[in-house]
């Protein structure tokens, strides 16, 4: 019974945070789409924190939007966003 209590408790813990990754994922893919933006990689935390990198070849007036869009969104908790010296996109030599 003890073990029973224990995989519910942890259950009961793990379900929140689950959900508020699932829900701000859907919301970056949303405001990614959205902007038409492709030169990016990003990392999404347990919590739902987004750690994103552009490319260089993206505008610096897109970035500060795109960011922007993010941090006001209500199922992102934070962002961490940068500018890489590498773009994402194409095939790789």
């Amino acid at each position: 019974m003890r073990r029973l209590l224990v995989l519910l408790a942890i259950l009961l813990f793990a379900l929140p945070v689950q959900a508020g990754q699932a829900e701000a994922e859907s919301a970056l893919t949303n405001i990614l789409f959205d902007e038409n933006m492709e030169n990016f990689f990003y990392t999404l935390r347990d919590d739902g924190f987004v750690e994103i990198l552009f490319g260089p070849a993206v505008a610096e007036n897109d970035y500060i939007r795109i960011v922007e869009r993010l941090r006001k969104h209500p199922a992102i908790p934070g962002v961490l966003a940068g500018r890489g010296t590498k773009n994402f996109c194409g095939i790789p030599n």
